[in-house]
């Protein structure tokens, strides 16, 4: 008897093996819309807000550095801070409330550009 694989099992491994990668390859993969990576840290944040039943504020920079605060608690630090990859073109700053709702700082321009809904905090058309 000689040692070896069959065609079939090499053809199973070899399925598998498509199937793996093919469920893990999107985590590889960068977000190619600018907007998405953006509406990603915005979802979190408005899920944040809600979960801790406080305001928050969260700034967006040109350079993708973003910052989320505790309005009432803006000496604690910062809650959670990172870095969007591709970076927006604009600065936002947007205000999430308890109730899960969202709006754009007063002193902010341009942020009407992302065309948020209010109540969802999603992007509109």
């Amino acid at each position: 008897m000689s040692r070896g694989y069959t065609l079939l099992e090499v053809i199973v491994v070899l399925f598998l093996l498509t199937l793996a990668a093919s469920v893990v390859a999107p985590a590889f993969v960068a977000p190619r819309d600018p907007a998405a990576a953006s509406m990603r840290v915005i979802g979190q944040a408005r899920a944040l807000a809600i979960r801790r039943a406080e305001a928050l504020e969260l700034r967006i920079e040109p350079s993708g550095a973003w910052r989320l605060d505790g309005v009432a608690s803006t000496q604690a630090g910062a809650l959670a801070t990172g870095t969007i990859s591709p970076a927006p073109r604009i600065a936002v700053t947007l205000l999430f409330s308890p109730l899960g709702s969202c709006a754009p700082d007063v002193v902010t321009t341009g942020t009407t550009a992302m065309n948020l809904d209010p109540l969802t905090c999603e992007a509109t058309p």
